[in-house]
């Protein structure tokens, strides 16, 4: 091989690297966030005692996952939000997890307790006793900070959505995991 090729290989190999480099890290995505349980108490007909209807809690598991290779992300709280059905004026359960900072690559679990009101206990009850599910739609709604080469950017609001069907056990009908988007 000539002087001459050699040294415009290596320069373009110089010239790629860095392009493909800044290409990733300008590309930016949101945070895949998922529900990987969902629990109600209150709507569980195989419990032995009638307390359990009582019950003022919602359980929630989250997995969170940042997907870019070369940006960290900053989360501030992630206000969780239930609503019963479809009526998303009903917000039945309200809370937030404290916020964080997810490296690159990297996934997240978050759980929380959340404090129900206003769920329609009757309805949701009686439609598990007669074998329906009962569909609660989750909320997520945070701001995220972009950490590009060690300086964080300005802030995106991201709202994310899912729908995750319950049974009589107060869990979620499918064992699959319900992506919000």
């Amino acid at each position: 091989m000539s002087e001459a090729a050699a040294c415009c290989i290596c320069t373009l190999i110089i010239l790629v690297l860095p392009i493909t480099l800044i290409s990733l890290s300008l590309k930016t995505h949101n945070p895949k966030i998922s529900v990987e349980d969902l629990y109600i108490p209150a709507i569980n007909t195989a419990a032995p005692s009638n307390a359990t209807r009582l019950n003022t809690f919602v359980f929630i598991d989250l997995r969170l996952r940042n997907a870019m290779p070369l940006n960290g992300l900053r989360y501030e709280a992630l206000n969780l939000t239930l609503f019963y059905g479809s009526d998303r004026s009903l917000a039945v359960a309200e809370g937030a997890v404290a916020g964080f900072y997810q490296g690159l690559m990297k996934a997240a679990r978050k759980t929380a307790v959340l404090r129900t009101r206003g769920l329609p206990w009757e309805d949701a009850f009686d439609r598990i006793s007669r074998g329906l599910t009962v569909d609660v739609a989750v909320e997520v709604a945070m701001a995220v900070k972009l950490r590009r080469c060690g300086v964080y950017m300005k802030r995106k609001v991201v709202v994310v959505e899912g729908v995750v069907s319950l049974d009589g056990s107060g869990e979620e009908v499918d064992e699959k995991v319900v992506r919000l988007n």
